[in-house]
């Protein structure tokens, strides 16, 4: 994709979708949430959440994933559809996202095998056949003939109840390897009845599904279908299957397709799409699948610049554009874009730390770099009663978030960094493959201070007498972290660098080999960015597994990388001492050797807090923000440095 800019007149042509007329062609696609109560139902954090995305201007709002029947959840506080008493409060979701000019359907789902084994009892958990999913270890049963009748039936009653609630449409996956996609694939349909063998038969279940929706809401109601170009797995579907698919989908009535990727159980990656993985690489195959159907046809997958999605339409490879996860990070995105101001727009990085790796420690959805999703309804950026002197000290990305929030609110803020450039340790954090999206986030948070009005200093470095002759009435100390060291015996007369200075360019691996000390985050990443540079490398961490402190799907595509790249990883090993070239490790109870010629540590940091430390006693209010309190993700740096802002 290019990185041009224009007014992107397409993205802002309406779209016809049956009888529907969509004001744009951006479509929030859905993003599970977790708002919900343990009984499905709507809360008021879904209305702010959904109602913030209408003012944003999304052509369409596609809702989280609804279950149709209880044994088809994934998280405990997923939004249900399964029952007539869920439909008051679906109503108040849908008027509130009108009142606020919103167009939004409804996406009803059962997950099938995807379903959470923690949720769903053994016995309960269904498929079209008996085919484990690698990804939650799940050995579903089939569904006897008898029994898919039912489940048809679920999702009509739910499409029914989607329009007795007042959304404008319904979403129905075929994709992703939920129950339906389960059918279709002859990866997890093994059956031998009308409802299995060949592609016409694997598809009856879903146009039966179709058939049943279609009865229960009427010709006027649009009925939109999500499904795989391709499931990115030895067996699954692939085009040549999309194709056909397509077609006999249009021939049952839909009245358009939304084109998408992967299987929740074994290509979870190309479903999520976290960083590593490819950006917008559908769009050549929704430009296939739109050449074999006249209804609109719609893409996602890593879309996130609004000249990339003007892109896909101009070349004619989609009628509409998905988002997800952008709207996470921007709500604003289409009214931006509309307006011009690319610059303005907080992208999405892919890092997951907000959205789905906090879902999966079964907290709810947030954003790392929008710190009011999922508080819409809480926080605002409103003005400050009394204008205040703010003195923020660190450029990095608390103390940015810091400074533009609190100068928002009409506060005096100047912020003093130390280095040459804003940004802190997410450059570092930005260098490692696929990690350049983080750029962007720094990007973003130079502008919002400069419109601000932030008063930067760069190249100053701040003493405890400096802020104290300054006196402002609030200083926030946001001075990140430092490299932890093991002076480990014979370390200082070996050849060695620290992961901070490698990654940050003040030091190389000339050697054509290296040995990283650390298998967490840092370490790993940093072994990734040397083996892409040609090094041979090896990682010793010391607990028995790596990554400890990453989101496991980030985890398996990173080792996955590493693997590729022929990089040796040993756990359970612990550093003893070094002998100039080699370095000497405990292995259970034997000692082993690696040969080495560049040794770099990756061993973790520590708080930087001697500037907090120092002010602990002063006549003004302090603040300690980030890595500076402790160590942590860029989520809580950020997190605290708007609440912080908001607060002053």
């Amino acid at each position: 994709m290019s990185d041009r800019s224009d007014t992107f007149e397409r993205l802002f042509q309406p779209l016809q979708l049956g009888g529907l007329t969509l004001p744009n062609r951006v479509v929030m696609t859905p993003v599970k949430l977790g708002y919900a109560t343990k009984q499905g139902e709507v809360t008021d954090r879904h209305i702010a959440f959904y109602v913030r995305r209408a003012e944003g201007g999304a052509g369409l709002i596609i809702t989280e994933p609804m279950y149709v029947w209880p044994n088809g959840r994934e998280i405990p506080t997923q939004l249900g559809i399964h029952d007539d008493g869920l439909l008051p409060g679906l109503k108040r979701l849908t008027e509130a996202v009108h009142a606020a000019g919103g167009v939004i359907f409804a996406h009803i789902n059962h997950a099938g095998r995807a379903a959470n084994p923690k949720l769903v009892p053994e016995g309960e958990r269904v498929s079209a056949w008996a085919v484990r999913c690698p990804a939650n270890g799940v050995l579903p049963r089939p569904l006897d003939r008898e029994e898919i009748p039912t489940y048809v039936g679920y999702f009509a009653q739910a499409a029914r109840r989607a329009k007795e609630a007042g959304f404008d449409g319904v979403e129905i996956p075929f994709s992703h390897g939920y129950l339906i996609h389960q059918f279709l694939s002859p990866l997890t349909n093994h059956r031998d009845d009308e409802y299995g063998g060949p592609l016409e038969n694997r598809l009856r279940f879903g146009l039966e599904v179709l058939a049943a929706v279609r009865e229960a809401v009427g010709e006027d109601f649009p009925i939109l279908v999500r499904m795989n170009a391709l499931d990115h797995v030895p067996g699954g579907l692939t085009l040549w299957d999309a194709v056909p698919i397509a077609q006999a989908l249009e021939a049952a009535g839909v009245d358009g397709l939304s084109i998408t990727s992967g299987t929740m159980c074994e290509s979870v990656p190309f479903c999520l799409y976290p960083a590593g993985t490819p950006k917008a690489h559908l769009p050549p195959f929704s430009a296939q699948i739109r050449t074999v159907v006249s209804v609109p046809v719609g893409v996602a997958g890593r879309i996130r610049r609004p000249d990339w999605a003007e892109e896909v339409l101009e070349r004619g490879q989609a009628d509409f554009i998905g988002l997800g996860r952008p709207f996470l990070a921007d709500p604003d995105w289409p009214r931006k874009a509309q307006a011009g101001d690319v610059e303005g727009i907080a992208l999405c990085a892919a890092c997951h730390q907000g959205c789905l790796a906090e879902l999966r420690k079964g907290h709810t959805t947030s954003c790392l770099v929008n710190p009011l999703t999922g508080h819409e309804g809480e926080f605002r950026i409103t003005p400050a009663d009394h204008p205040r002197r703010v003195l923020v000290v660190g450029g990095g990305v608390a103390g940015l978030e810091a400074a533009w929030v609190a100068a928002q609110r009409g506060h005096h803020v100047a912020l003093y960094e130390k280095s040459d450039r804003l940004g802190g340790q997410f450059h570092i954090a930005s260098v490692p493959p696929h990690k350049e999206e983080f750029f962007d986030l720094i990007r973003y948070l130079e502008v919002m201070v400069r419109r601000a009005g932030v008063e930067v200093h760069l190249n100053t470095p701040v003493t405890p007498e400096m802020v104290r002759e300054i006196a402002p009435d609030v200083a926030v100390i946001a001075t990140g972290g430092v490299p932890l060291i093991i002076h480990f015996p014979g370390l200082e007369e070996s050849n060695w660098v620290s992961a901070h200075d490698l990654l940050d360019g003040r030091a190389e691996v000339t050697t054509d080999s290296a040995l990283v000390i650390g298998g967490g985050l840092v370490g790993l990443e940093t072994a990734d960015f040397l083996a892409a540079r040609g090094k041979r490398v090896t990682v010793v961490e010391m607990l028995d597994t790596i990554g400890g402190d990453m989101d496991p799907l980030a985890r398996a595509v990173l080792t996955k990388r590493l693997q590729e790249r022929a990089v040796m990883v040993y756990t359970g090993t612990k550093v003893v001492r070094v002998e100039k070239d080699r370095v000497i490790a405990q292995r259970g109870d034997r000692e082993v050797v690696f040969p080495v010629e560049t040794i770099v540590m990756a061993v973790g940091a520590r708080a930087n807090r001697e500037l907090a430390d120092a002010l602990q006693d002063a006549p003004f209010e302090v603040h300690v923000i980030g890595d500076a309190v402790r160590p942590r993700k860029a989520l809580e740096a950020i997190q605290e440095g708007f609440k912080v802002g908001l607060e002053v």
